[in-house]
């Protein structure tokens, strides 16, 4: 799909997103059904973050439809079962931010998953944040712009769509 078709006003980054699949954005695509898509977060917090985003617009999740809720919960079971399995984590957070206040950057309702390794994780979700970065295991960079996905990244990403 080409850029032509910008950001509206009314429309959030992932509705545009996942209407116009601006340029490599079909590399972070992990999961994909009629009312739900997963991709892995742009700017992870570790390898395998991944956002798993209705593609009803709402800013937060109590003013999902039923049917889309029902669809998010059986999504965010399988994405995360494969997270695991990509990543070797047993273990992983499921966050959601509900609004500006609680920290939520777009206001369009999306989970994260975020695996998790021995010691990366304190009582402070932004504390171990932090200390991440500081450690020996740092936060990885971002997601490249431009192009296919190669190494770790694409090892990672298509683990997860199996």
């Amino acid at each position: 799909k080409s850029l032509s078709s910008p950001l509206t006003m009314s429309e959030s980054l992932f509705s545009m997103l996942m209407r116009v699949r601006p340029g490599n954005f079909a590399e972070q695509i992990v999961y994909e059904d009629d009312k739900v898509m997963a991709f892995l977060d742009k700017f992870p917090q570790v390898d395998g973050h991944t956002l798993v985003v209705p593609k009803e617009q709402v800013e937060k999740v109590h003013e999902l439809s039923a049917e889309t809720a029902s669809a998010v919960g059986c999504a965010l079971s399988k994405v995360a079962a494969r997270v695991v399995a990509a990543t070797g984590c047993a273990d992983y957070n499921v966050i959601i931010n509900n609004g500006k206040i609680a920290g939520q950057e777009v206001p369009h309702v999306h989970f994260h998953i975020i695996p998790r390794r021995e010691g990366d994780y304190t009582s402070s979700w932004a504390k171990s944040i932090e200390e991440n970065r500081a450690s020996s295991n740092p936060r990885p960079d971002k997601l490249p712009d431009e192009g296919a996905f190669t190494g770790k990244l694409a090892t990672i990403r298509d683990a997860i769509r199996a």
